[in-house]
């Protein structure tokens, strides 16, 4: 068995290269062989092709279920959090209780009063105590 080696040229400094930061010779390798080289006892399992489509679910093999499928003992477990049915719980349990929104306006107002009696106290104590003002 040969292979194909190639054989390393060098590209002396020229004049048009003469001022550039890299003097040295400059190594490129020639090859001729285009084809990879390949193993003959492998062979690829299957062709991954762009146009490749994957086989239909239909057609699938699967393996036995190991035990005895039970599907009432299925459909009484609670639905999972993945389904549509556990969102929607979710869903509920998550939900804010609403508001009538005259117990809104009422809360906002009292709010406001609070913050205004704050800062009345503020302003008073901040003038009262420490005495006249100076520039």
């Amino acid at each position: 068995m040969t292979l194909n080696q190639a054989a390393p040229t060098s590209v002396a400094a020229n004049p048009s290269n003469a001022g550039s930061y890299f003097t040295t010779a400059i190594h490129k390798t020639q090859s001729t062989e285009t084809t990879p080289v390949s193993s003959p006892g492998l062979k690829a399992e299957f062709d991954s092709g762009v146009g490749a489509k994957p086989i239909p679910v239909l057609n699938r093999v699967f393996p036995k279920p190991l035990d005895e499928v039970d599907v009432q003992a299925m459909l009484d477990r609670h639905p999972g959090r993945w389904t549509i049915q556990g969102q929607m719980e979710a869903n509920q349990r998550r939900a804010k209780p609403v508001t009538n929104e005259e117990e809104l306006k009422a809360r906002r107002l009292e709010e406001l009063e609070k913050a205004k009696q704050d800062l009345r106290a503020f302003h008073g104590n901040l003038h009262h105590a420490s005495g006249p003002w100076r520039p």
